[in-house]
């Protein structure tokens, strides 16, 4: 749809459809949703075949042996070749749109219908390279979103207005400063979107700006154009250190140093949750008695369900509560986001995959609760968006968690150790690692010592004032019931 160089951003503002216009809606999502389980199931029949003849199954047991290049680019060229023949490309899952969106033609159209058997390409596609093990269709109200391509056909938005086939809705702007900054730029295309909140479906529409989104400015502040911030004129480039892990982050600059927990789970919420699930898992036992066995496993095979009405009403409940918990993590990450960009003009990040480090038992829970990886996306978002000079590094190359600038030597520091001694001083390890990242050399190839020895009396103020802080934040989360509970040894690493 575009380049993958141009950037883009997401104005999302709220429908007001009528009635009827709502009734037409449900039902063009729902005649969407079959087309898409349609092609799904026409896509997901000739991968089964392909996977089931002789040449697939040898070039996959040649193709894990092989670790010669240019054998395996031979190799990969016959697979091609095969998902050529049994019609699994994402042009020909396109052409098999074609009748479908024919046919309903009165409700759904061809841009529409691309971007779902693209999606489906993608879940197909996914299984052929082994990265997921199958391939869901949707159910009833799991269509979440309908999309265009360009703003000229399909899905379009013309003064205010969203207009697809006939159907012409109003859009509810708010009319601050950044929305009109954000439709001053160019718009690529429109997106339908469909979400159920405190039991209602209510409709929006996402319009995809080309740019970075607009900085959000405080009033009567004077503030540079390049990075948003107050700017002295004369200062020197503020450098920002910051050392992340699954629970907290710690960000350290001259002016101040941070240590936050990363916005988690709310235990109230994931209270409410359990009760729910607990009470579901009953209801549903209660009502199909037939579909486990002795000791209290699904029976294999098992189809016929019956749902009670109390059964969807607790789940409409728990469908609620899960969003809720979304939105209040989303809204608590660009929180800390924001307050940690405006610390300065240059970070300096260790760049960390979350997702490696995930597959250990310890701290699998911990990235399910915080979301560091999440955190990480939000942050790099608004340093974009800000235009703020950001230097990733690399863990192993600097070693900042286990660098001691006083002896210009490496130790080796345990996971579970979250304090460390520097000259004689008691420090944080996280902090002290962004503190670290934070007087990184001018080559990225080691740390400024003599800089490291200059400021360290005025970090170790800088921790204090930081940990007084942390300390009291984590009370009054704790007294109010904010994050859940965690566990102190995943905590520490």
């Amino acid at each position: 749809m575009h380049r993958a160089s141009e950037q883009y951003f997401v104005l999302t503002l709220p429908l007001k459809p009528e009635i009827w216009q709502q009734h037409v809606l449900e039902k063009r999502f729902e005649i969407n949703r079959q087309i898409y389980n349609a092609l799904l199931a026409k896509a997901c029949r000739r991968y089964r075949q392909m996977i089931q003849t002789r040449a697939w199954r040898a070039n996959q047991e040649r193709l894990s042996e092989e670790a010669d290049k240019e054998a395996r680019k031979r190799l990969l060229k016959e697979r091609d070749l095969l998902i050529q023949q049994y019609r699994l490309r994402k042009y020909d899952i396109c052409h098999d749109a074609t009748p479908l969106r024919q046919h309903f033609s009165a409700h759904t159209d061809s841009p529409v219908v691309q971007n779902l058997a693209a999606e489906v390409w993608q879940a197909v596609d996914a299984l052929i390279r082994g990265r997921g093990t199958a391939a869901r269709e949707k159910a009833p109200g799991q269509l979440r979103s309908l999309s265009g391509k360009t703003n000229n056909s399909s899905i379009k938005c013309r003064e205010g207005v969203i207009s697809w086939k006939g159907l012409l809705l109003s859009v509810a702007f708010k009319g601050n400063a950044y929305e009109s900054q954000a439709l001053k730029k160019e718009l690529r295309f429109c997106r339908i979107k469909r979400e159920s909140i405190r039991g209602k479906e209510r409709y929006f529409a996402e319009l995809v700006l080309k740019g970075t989104p607009p900085v959000k400015l405080q009033p009567d502040v004077r503030i540079d154009g390049r990075s948003g911030r107050i700017k002295v004129p004369g200062t020197a480039v503020q450098k920002v250190g910051i050392k992340a892990g699954f629970w907290k982050i710690a960000a350290v600059s001259e002016q101040e140093a941070i240590l936050c927990d990363l916005p988690g789970k709310r235990c109230d919420l994931e209270h409410r949750k359990r009760k729910l699930t607990e009470y579901m898992e009953r209801s549903r036992r209660g009502a199909n008695p037939e579909n486990y066995l002795p000791d209290g496993r699904i029976r294999e095979g098992s189809a016929d369900w019956k749902i009670s009405n109390r059964y969807q009403k607790a789940r409409s409940k728990y469908q609620e509560l899960c969003r809720k918990q979304r939105a209040l993590q989303r809204e608590e990450q660009f929180l800390l986001a924001r307050r940690i960009t405006s610390m300065g003009d240059r970070f300096y990040i260790e760049e960390i995959n979350f997702l490696k480090l995930g597959k250990r038992k310890p701290n699998s829970a911990g990235m399910q609760q915080s979301s560091p990886a999440a955190f990480m996306k939000v942050l790099r978002q608004k340093l974009c968006q800000q235009e703020k000079e950001v230097l990733w590094i690399q863990p192993f190359t600097l070693k900042a968690s286990g660098f001691n600038h006083h002896t210009g030597s490496y130790q080796k520091m345990p996971l579970k150790k979250s304090w460390r001694i520097v000259d004689g001083q008691k420090v944080d390890k996280k902090l002290y690692s962004a503190f670290l990242l934070s007087n990184t050399a001018a080559d990225q190839k080691g740390f400024d010592t003599e800089s490291c020895r200059e400021k360290f009396l005025l970090f170790l103020e800088h921790q204090k004032e930081a940990l007084e802080r942390y300390e009291r934040e984590s009370g009054q989360r704790n007294t109010h019931g904010g994050q859940a509970l965690r566990t102190e040894d995943v905590r520490s690493a």
